[in-house]
């Protein structure tokens, strides 16, 4: 990769000149060769925008991706179009949180620290129900761990 970025003159330097090598290091000049012979019958260096087959599919699947990734926005954009046309108001997104599935959270795992309704019930009940079920929790892995080497000694 690196002699494909040489310019035009340094790779018709390297063909012109050939390199010496020791009898262990043939294989790897005739790969090195081989490379600077590929340059210069394909023309390929770096100042030089070489055309292939693999570079127009490179080209036809950017664009592919590019038109896709534009007409889902379009998509998007018309939809909530439409939704604010129908309903008055904006459909909701991956970001609008559902009510019946935030009530399933429990309140002390919310994080509204500028809720005063929720403020008010942490610091009333709420961490006294999370320190207890925290201590129950600790209380359980202990009775499992207890069970653990009673089995094990016997």
């Amino acid at each position: 990769m690196w002699l494909m970025n040489y310019s035009k003159k340094d790779i018709d330097c390297l063909f012109l000149n050939k390199i010496v090598y020791k009898k262990k290091d043939k294989a790897q000049e005739m790969q090195y060769q081989g490379i600077v012979d590929v340059c210069i019958a394909q023309d390929i260096n770096s100042g030089r925008y070489w055309k292939t087959e693999w570079r127009n599919i490179e080209i036809d699947e950017f664009l592919k991706r590019y038109k896709r990734c534009q007409r889902s926005k379009e998509i998007a954009k018309r939809a909530a179009e439409l939704g604010r046309r129908k309903m008055g108001i904006v459909p909701p997104t991956d970001q609008t949180p559902i009510e019946s599935e935030e009530n399933k959270i429990p309140k002390w795992d919310r994080k509204r620290d500028g809720d005063l309704e929720y403020r008010k019930w942490w610091l009333t009940e709420g961490r006294h129900k999370r320190r207890k079920m925290l201590e129950e929790r600790e209380e359980k892995r202990r009775q499992k761990a207890k069970e653990r080497r009673r089995n094990r000694k016997n």
